[in-house]
């Protein structure tokens, strides 16, 4: 994505890792040693303990529409793209521990689930602003999406579906590695 404004354009894999991943993964592993977390995490995923056959299978299909998109777009294939799925799962597995599930563990101390939900997903919305230097309209689409992210996992506590639901959404978004590595 073009930079806004001012910004910084990030066109290789390396910066996107460096700038989003890293950051993302620090606040995951920062808001998981939080307590209470793990016991949100073994709530959250026992529908996959018991089951993890359902989740894998879909995680396979998920992977096969994700080439089969990608083949037919003409999009090149290769271990770049094979890493840049990987990472697209990465960043959903760590946005949605971070932004769904501990940051509104810590903040629900202090309210309701709902404003603990929306303060997460604003601080979500500007970090991506921030580590990917979009424009603001694409930080509306983002937290939007946290929120119905967090809806789903409200209303489902399968913390395992909503990241793949993130997986798929963000690789709608973004189908392509960066040009360079």
């Amino acid at each position: 994505r073009p930079a806004a404004v001012g910004g910084t354009h990030i066109s290789t894999f390396r910066q996107v890792v460096s700038r989003h991943g890293l950051v993302m993964g620090a606040m995951a592993l920062v808001l998981g040693s939080l307590p209470g977390t793990y016991e949100q995490v073994a709530s959250t995923t026992t529908r996959f303990m018991h089951n993890p056959t359902v989740y894998l299978l879909a995680g396979t299909l998920l992977l096969a529409f994700f080439v089969v998109y990608q083949t037919r777009k003409g999009n090149r294939t290769g271990p770049a793209n094979n890493l840049w799925l990987i990472y697209l799962l990465y960043i959903s597995v760590v946005e949605e521990l971070a932004f769904r599930l501990f940051l509104p563990i810590v903040l629900a101390d202090a309210m309701h689930f709902y404003a603990a939900a929306f303060i997460s997903n604003v601080i979500f919305a500007a970090i991506h602003y921030v580590t990917l230097r979009w424009r603001w309209r694409n930080c509306v689409f983002v937290f939007v999406g946290g929120m119905g992210f967090a809806h789903m996992l409200a209303n489902h506590q399968d913390l395992i579906a909503v990241i793949l639901a993130h997986w798929f959404f963000t690789f709608l978004n973004t189908p392509t590695p960066p040009a360079g590595l």
